[in-house]
């Protein structure tokens, strides 16, 4: 039945991106023309991401009379991704301000704290110090922070969709190791399935793009599926924070770097590693594959590492990091220049 359900996602994933891309071009409806700091030359369709929410929402659906879900859970999931969702495809097809992109970033950041963090607690008094209050909004900070950079990140064929499918798929095995009875692993298997029929198209010279309509969402379903595993105890957050290390760290040294220099940070830019890279080597195709390299080569094993010997996570982390941030500072990654590395 499971395989059934993985083969059917797939197939749908892919026939529904296939649809969209038709009918926005057919009707030109969310087109992204090039603009000054654009790495496409012609205009291609957008929001493309949401084959992967409806997909993905299917395949909840669909597990939901396989398994007996937590309904609690799903009504929490679809709560804090719906106006995400909805913004996001707004913002699409005509760019919204960014204080309400903001807004309801930090309302579905709010929603997943609130379930994994407070709603259990019988007493919630223990809240009311100092401590406990800055855990929470420090949370909710980095959820919403989750959320932007991976649509920082999506900006050249393929990027996001195959870190989406690496990241999905490697933190469902690991969980699967830990404990085959979590759930939480068939979540996230369901993400990385969704994204495949958009990568097909996606992948260079792509045909559509995910917009942030799939950038966000799938930001704010790691920051879910985080907090979900937390709650279970079933992966580490230093394996999550290896995990999705290639976009953590491109895109906060990057924005660390323009707000020391004094770069307007809420204008978009192309000085994010990968965008001088790309720049360098003149393909964003080599770019992607030698991210999805990364990934299985150093990534993946450091991942497991850290899962296997928990005692020295942090030690790990750090060692996750360097070189990436050491690249990063080479390549001059955030400042308004290139040079070939």
């Amino acid at each position: 039945m499971l395989l059934i359900l993985f083969f059917s996602t797939i197939i749908i994933s892919l026939v529904l991106t296939n649809i969209l891309e038709k009918k926005f071009s057919q009707h030109s409806l969310f087109i992204d023309k090039p603009k000054d700091r654009s790495t496409h030359l012609n205009p291609i369709p957008t929001a493309g991401g949401i084959s992967i929410i409806i997909t993905f929402t299917l395949y909840i659906l669909a597990l939901h009379n396989i398994f007996n879900v937590n309904n609690t859970i799903l009504f929490f999931l679809f709560a804090s991704l719906s106006p995400i969702v909805i913004v996001s495809i707004i913002d699409d097809y005509k760019e919204i301000n960014i204080r309400l992109r903001l807004l309801v970033q930090f309302f579905s950041a709010s929603l997943i704290v609130y379930y994994f963090q407070i709603s259990n607690v019988s007493n919630y008094a223990i809240y009311l110090n100092q401590e406990s209050f800055l855990i929470i909004i420090i949370s909710i900070l980095l959820s919403m922070w989750l959320m932007n950079l991976y649509n920082f990140m999506d900006g050249i064929d393929g990027y996001a969709a195959s870190e989406c499918i690496f990241v999905s798929f490697s933190s469902a095995l690991i969980i699967y190791f830990n404990n085959e009875n979590s759930t939480l692993s068939l979540y996230l298997l369901g993400l990385g399935l969704s994204s495949i029929g958009i990568l097909i198209r996606n992948w260079h010279p792509a045909k559509i793009f995910m917009g942030d309509t799939g950038s966000v969402s799938i930001g704010m379903l790691f920051a879910f599926f985080i907090f979900y595993s937390a709650s279970e105890s079933v992966i580490s957050i230093y394996t999550w924070l290896i995990l999705l290390s290639v976009f953590i760290s491109d895109s906060s040294y990057t924005l660390f770097v323009r707000i020391v220099t004094k770069k307007d940070i809420t204008k978009p830019h192309l000085t994010h590693a990968f965008h001088l890279l790309t720049m360098n080597s003149n393909s964003q195709l080599f770019v992607t594959n030698r991210m999805i390299f990364c990934n299985i080569i150093w990534v993946l094993p450091m991942a497991i590492l850290s899962n296997h010997f928990m005692s020295y996570n942090v030690v790990i982390t750090f060692v996750a990091y360097l070189p990436m941030i050491i690249y990063l500072i080479r390549i001059g990654a955030g400042l308004e220049y290139n040079k070939k590395i």
